[in-house]
């Protein structure tokens, strides 16, 4: 029997899903526990099995597009079975959820273009169903000066290099939304003609095809024409094409004169990390606290453990024991910033920040605040391992209540963390160095000595965390790690 193959939901806040790859094409054999396809979430790419054997009879998500939880993506059954219902039934479900996504995407941005602050993001109703943008300005506007264009004639205009904020057409999709119909019957009507590649290149840098002279057969429209016309206008074509944008950019050089090494895509993963940490850095307001930590006591006390148990721990663990004994001490601190609502938690899920091939991941220490410092050090181990390869499953790095970032490795001798939405606070660990410092005894006296030294940065979201508690938090974090013995009481 055919199975509708649908956008897992791998998490507890996961509203959509990014397919970024297909391992099977229709008509492919499927086993079952086979990998499908790959979809992308916040941090990093998840291979997606196959419940049950058959054939991939239909796909209805290319590579690159999102959608939402649950929406069927595929299906999959036997090779001889008449599947045209099924099929039916599935497009008119997306054609409606495609419909409706446009015009809820329509509602909440005419509602906060005017009244949210500039540069902030506001969320869309997780009942959205494909993440494509649907909106641009220009063209036929509504009355809130946006158009209401699908996802799937949004991915056809770009395909044939279309400038949609040049656009003029009047829609005949619901409430007067521009379909994929509109634009093919706009392009029959048109006299331009352009390469795939040129198309892709003019829609990703917003280029109007319409004052362009191609250089083709039958005058078709060239990537050299464009080129050209980047060049006279003084702007530089960043090409976003899939066979230029990973190779070197030989020969192009910009406006000013520099001459270009090479275009990297700005995409996937890395593009979700940044997105998130602009948000957090322009939305959340920082406010930095650093203390000097004393390590002498620390070091010779992790020597003794170390040298008389197999696992061996590292500082990390003793500074992650500290902080869960604080975070515990100061509830508002093991929180987060969701709406109006600031939400405590009873248990620690401690993040650790960890370099990983598509970059800074945070693997998630869960209920981490009944774990010794020997079951910390293992479980990070194992998680730290798992990120490196790109096997974290979406529960381990989700559902993070305060994130410890530790650069010390590298040598680096201060620095300052962005915090991890929506928590409302992260701690960044610098490197130990020795130093010279001033020593006061008991007795009153003072000397020079050489000591240990590691900076350590408290960021908080000042919306939430007032300068005080943010001050206790780090204080205390250091009185530990300088009375090392405090982390077992």
């Amino acid at each position: 029997m055919a199975e509708i193959i649908i956008m897992p939901k791998l998490g507890f806040n996961m509203s959509e899903g990014k397919l970024v790859t297909w391992y099977k094409k229709e008509g492919d054999l499927v086993s079952k526990g086979e990998p499908v396809f790959a979809i992308e979430t916040d941090k990093t790419s998840i291979d997606i099995e196959a419940t049950q054997d058959g054939f991939m009879r239909k796909r209805f998500l290319e590579e690159g597009e999102a959608i939402a939880v649950t929406y069927p993506i595929a299906i999959l059954g036997s090779a001889e079975e008449n599947i045209d219902a099924l099929v039916r039934e599935v497009n008119e479900k997306l054609n409606r959820a495609e419909q409706a996504g446009a015009v809820k995407e329509a509602e909440n941005e005419a509602d906060t273009s005017a009244g949210a602050p500039g540069g902030v993001e506001v969320k869309p109703e997780s009942t959205r169903p494909l993440s494509s943008a649907s909106l641009s300005s220009g063209g036929d506007q509504n009355g809130e000066g946006r158009i209401k264009i699908t996802p799937r004639a949004r991915r056809c205009a770009k395909e044939k290099g279309i400038d949609l904020k040049r656009l003029n057409i009047k829609g005949t999709g619901y409430q007067g939304g521009i379909s994929e119909k509109d634009i093919l019957d706009y392009l029959a009507s048109s006299k331009i003609r352009v390469t795939p590649v040129a198309a892709k290149i003019a829609a990703d840098q917003g280029i109007n095809l319409e004052g362009i002279t191609g250089t083709g057969a039958s005058g078709k429209i060239m990537k050299k024409d464009l080129m050209a016309d980047t060049v006279m206008s003084g702007t530089v074509m960043a090409d976003t094409s899939s066979e230029i944008a990973a190779g070197p950019q030989t020969g192009q050089v910009t406006a000013d004169g520099k001459e270009i090494k090479d275009i990297l895509a700005y995409s996937g993963v890395r593009k979700i990390i940044g997105e998130r940490l602009a948000k957090s850095k322009f939305t959340a307001p920082h406010l930095y606290f650093t203390q000097k930590v004393d390590l002498e006591k620390l070091l010779v006390l992790r020597k003794q453990i170390n040298d008389a148990q197999e696992k061996k721990t590292s500082v990390t663990d003793y500074i992650a024991r500290a902080v869960i004994k604080c975070l515990q001490k100061y509830p508002d601190m093991n929180a987060s910033l969701e709406g109006d609502q600031m939400i405590r938690y009873q248990s620690v899920n401690l993040g650790i920040a960890v370099a990983a091939p598509g970059g800074l991941i945070v693997p998630v220490i869960k209920d981490a605040n009944h774990k010794t410092v020997v079951q910390l050090s293992t479980e990070a181990g194992v998680l730290f391992e798992k990120a490196r390869n790109g096997k974290l499953a979406p529960l381990e790095y989700t559902g993070g209540t305060f994130t410890v970032s530790n650069l010390g490795m590298f040598g680096i001798e201060n620095f300052t963390a962005i915090i991890n939405p929506p928590e409302v606070g992260i701690l960044a660990v610098s490197a130990t160095k020795d130093e010279a410092v001033v020593v006061l005894h008991e007795d009153g006296t003072k000397t020079i000595e050489i000591k240990p030294m590691m900076n350590i940065t408290l960021t908080v979201d000042h919306r939430v965390i007032d300068g005080l508690l943010a001050a206790q938090f780090v204080t205390d974090v250091k009185r530990l790690l300088e009375s090392p013995i405090q982390l077992f009481v």
